[in-house]
């Protein structure tokens, strides 16, 4: 039952929560989105896996402690819990006039979705519904317990994002689309690459279709989420781009995930954005540094087990020396 809001009290904010297996695109949708001319003022939550909050630091337009952009827009980190970080966005002045939350890539987004059932926060931010980013070549062909993850995640969805679609032939498409249409029957499938949705369907989608009760998966499933690893490589020095090309082409099958920014020998000037998952990777030339020196911060992420730092610091700058994160549970 939706809570009473008392007389003076901030407007009521809805909620939108962004998920989507690692590397599927969410922070390309929220860019699109923060920096398409909407005329909203809108404010995004992000919790990233690992150490360093890459997806924050990855958004457009980065200042300092919080992402300001010119349209308005606002973006912070969920340090304070996702609790009390709501809470502050819709007391502040303007408040926003509405909330997406980008979850990370390991994250049930029922259980983040039950956080707004809390009756200190159910009046003042509503939820307005779940929005699952699927990666179009990689989502279906996931395994064990990364796939029964993922099925969770597209079975909550209002909106499915199929993602990343000028990758795949047409077969491919296809059977990701079929793979989606049968975890959500329900839910509103937009077939894009970049992460260029239709913002009107993004935006105010007007309730959840039904989110299952708390310990349910919606797809069928029991299970906790799965364990995996992860570790934060940081280095001060420049990388050539050689080791960084050959690192990548050698990267075993139990790292499925690096993001981060890099300070490439190629390119003292400027960070360069890099993007990997699977087989597949990108690196971007970014707008030059701000604050600080340049530096190397990388966040891989595999298999509990499957993430030999030593390996990926001997390949990367033929020393063993590296940085070290908690496991993630």
């Amino acid at each position: 039952m939706t809570g009473t809001v008392p007389e003076g009290s901030p407007p009521r904010v809805p909620v939108t929560i962004v998920s989507g297996f690692l590397g599927a695109g969410k922070t390309s949708l929220l860019n699109h989105i923060l920096t398409a001319d909407h005329g909203r003022r809108l404010a995004v939550l992000v919790n990233d896996f690992g150490a360093i909050n890459i997806d924050a630091e990855l958004i457009t337009n980065r200042n300092e402690e919080v992402v300001s952009l010119a349209n308005g827009c606002i973006c912070c980190n969920l340090e304070d819990g996702l609790l009390m970080a709501a809470l502050r966005l819709v007391r502040r002045e303007p408040p926003p006039e509405q909330i997406l939350i980008e979850t990370s890539g390991v994250a049930d987004p029922v259980q983040v979705a039950h956080t707004f059932e809390d009756p200190e926060l159910q009046p003042y931010a509503p939820l307005d519904g779940v929005v699952t980013v699927v990666d179009a070549e990689l989502g279906p062909d996931l395994a064990g317990d990364m796939m029964q993850l993922a099925r969770r995640q597209v079975a909550a969805a209002d909106v499915v994002v199929l993602n990343k679609t000028d990758l795949v032939e047409d077969a491919q498409r296809e059977r990701a689309r079929g793979w989606v249409q049968a975890l959500a029957p329900g839910a509103r499938l937009l077939e894009v690459s970049h992460g260029r949705a239709p913002l009107e369907l993004i935006l105010g989608i007007g309730g959840v279709a039904g989110l299952p009760a708390k310990g349910e998966t919606g797809a069928g499933e029991g299970h906790s989420a799965p364990p995996f690893d992860t570790c934060t490589f940081v280095h001060e020095g420049p990388l050539s781009m050689s080791r960084l090309h050959d690192t990548l082409r050698d990267m075993p099958k139990t790292i499925f995930r690096a993001k981060g920014v890099v300070n490439l020998i190629e390119k003292p000037d400027y960070p360069v954005i890099l993007q990997f998952t699977g087989s597949r990777a990108t690196m971007t030339v970014g707008d030059g540094w701000s604050g600080g020196e340049p530096r190397t911060r990388i966040v891989f992420i595999g298999t509990p087990g499957g993430v030999d730092e030593s390996w990926l610091s001997t390949q990367l700058t033929g020393s063993a020396t590296k940085q070290r994160t908690p496991d993630a549970e």
